[in-house]
């Protein structure tokens, strides 16, 4: 008797010390590492979505930027750290995806999880104005049938925008001149040192109305919703979405209820006023995605990518 009601004793306080660990956490600041510099889009996104998570955890939340390598390097020091809830990463489908697949990163998708995916930045390919052809199909008959090699400004090769460009060119049987520059603009058409460009959408935003420019196709899941006649990428006829993401990562090994915990008060955080401020004046689109249908994209994403890659020698040889 006196047996069974000890292990009745420890079993009634095992599930009283989870019960706290669950109502204790967080009890203190936590830290989100954004690998990309201050004052980016991507930075300001994430310091306001960091801003609603506090007001709902009632814990300061700091951002830690550590850029480089375009992403990978604030995501190697991310994946090393406690998975206790308190080091966070801001993440997007470059290093979470794409230079996995190119071989350029030490860790692998395996060692870190998703908490959730909150927003798709709005991506275009932009032409002139007065451009011979409007959408994919136009620019595809325009490239084989002109003899002009075609020249598309970027971010460069292995970004998931020009790979996009590229899984699309490849399907429709042509080819394109990738221009790099750190940032594109529409004063590189304008020159003519490029026919087109892979550009964020309020970047060029005033050309687009003015009629100087037009955009072919968006690189994002939906449609952008102050242009509602740009096509997404499925929409012009090609069987794969484009989404340029950015989520919410835990180190592997959070326990599952901070985990929960996190995933739905980013879910939540996404309903308050200074996120929807912000989407109105960026263009992005903010839209929750669990942890798991995340994952399931990733993977879909890292699959669809790793030919194109291939194809155009991008991943590293191991």
């Amino acid at each position: 008797m006196k047996f069974s009601i000890a292990k009745i004793l420890t079993g009634t306080l095992l599930v009283l010390s989870a019960s706290v660990t669950w109502a204790a956490y967080p009890e203190k600041p936590i830290e989100i590492i954004v690998p990309w510099p201050p004052g980016t889009e991507t930075d300001v996104g994430t310091r306001a979505l960091a801003g609603a998570m506090s007001k709902r955890l009632n814990v300061p939340i700091q951002i830690i930027n550590k850029p480089g390598a375009g992403g990978v390097i604030g995501i190697t020091d991310f994946v090393k750290a406690r998975p206790d809830g308190y080091t966070l990463s801001q993440g997007n489908v470059g290093p979470m995806v794409s230079q996995i697949v190119a071989g350029n990163t030490s860790y692998a998708a395996a060692d870190f999880e998703p908490i959730g995916i909150f927003n798709t930045q709005p991506y275009l390919l932009v032409a002139k104005g007065d451009a011979p052809y409007k959408n994919m199909k136009e620019l595809a008959a325009y490239a084989k049938s002109s003899g002009k090699e075609v020249a598309i400004g970027n971010f460069g090769p292995a970004t998931v925008p020009t790979l996009s460009i590229n899984r699309m060119a490849m399907a429709d049987g042509w080819k394109f001149k990738g221009v790099v520059y750190p940032a594109t603009n529409f004063t590189q058409i304008q020159s003519g040192d490029v026919d087109l460009i892979v550009v964020a959408y309020p970047v060029v935003a005033a050309q687009l109305k003015s009629g100087q420019a037009k955009a072919l196709i968006a690189l994002s899941p939906k449609r952008i919703s102050t242009l509602p006649n740009v096509p997404t990428v499925r929409e012009s006829g090609f069987n794969f979405d484009v989404s340029i993401w950015s989520g919410l990562f835990a180190p592997k090994g959070m326990p599952a209820d901070i985990s929960k915990k996190l995933s739905d008060v980013l879910k939540d955080a996404l309903t308050d006023a200074a996120i929807k401020d912000f989407e109105e004046k960026t263009g992005i689109l903010h839209g929750f995605i669990d942890a798991k249908s995340s994952r399931t994209q990733m993977d879909a994403e890292a699959a669809g990518l790793q030919p194109v890659m291939q194809n155009l020698n991008l991943i590293k040889a191991k």
